[in-house]
Formats: C-alpha cells, structure tokens, sequence
C-alpha cells in the first residue's frame, strides 16, 4: 500500500470526514476518494492540492515527504525579514526603552 493511500485515510478519518463529504469539499467526488484509498487511481496534481486543502494537511504530509500531520507555520511565513529584525532589535532593548517605542507606535498608529 502507499503512503499517499494511508495517509489519505488516516487524514480524513482523523478530522472525521466520510470520503463523500472528502469529495464534496475537494470538488472530485466520493468514488474518486475511495479509488485513491484503494491505489486503482492516484490524484492528478491539482486534485492533490484540493485535497490536501480539504484536509487542512499539506501536500508534503499525504506524500510522505513529512509525518507532521499539522503544518508548522514559521515566523517567515507571516513575517517579512524587516519585521523579523524589529521585533529582535525590540527584544534586546531595556524595559524602559521597550515602553517608550511602545508608546511612540501607538501613537504613530493613530
């Protein structure tokens, strides 16, 4: 058996979703779900998107490239690097340097 076929499975009995309902919300259809699970077919590329988005997985999860079921979100996938570095220059600043650029961007942004 494949990885994808498993973890096809585990991934929508874990979120308690029937292959129908699988189907209905990645737009392919209960019978193509259970023709993945049993290995007759596999998912062409933009169907393994819809999937994966479906189940809230990514796609390196239902192709066993990882065993994190829940994707990790980093700081740079919310952050740009400018960010990122104004946030560590905040940190290392003292306690009452922090309140007074507190202050400053409160104000800045009213």
């Amino acid at each position: 058996m494949e990885i994808l076929q498993i973890r096809l499975r585990e991934a929508h009995e874990a979120k308690s979703l029937s292959q129908s309902f699988l189907g209905h919300l990645a737009g392919c259809g209960q019978e193509k779900i259970s023709s993945y699970e049993t290995g007759k077919r596999k998912p062409q590329y933009q169907t393994l998107i819809h999937l994966a988005n479906a189940l809230q997985v990514s796609t390196d999860y239902l192709l066993g490239r990882t065993d994190e079921m829940e994707p990790k979100i980093t700081l740079e996938d919310v952050l740009g690097k400018d960010e990122i570095e104004l946030i560590l220059k905040y940190r290392s600043l003292p306690k009452e340097k922090k309140i007074k650029l507190s202050g400053i961007a409160i104000g800045l942004s009213e």
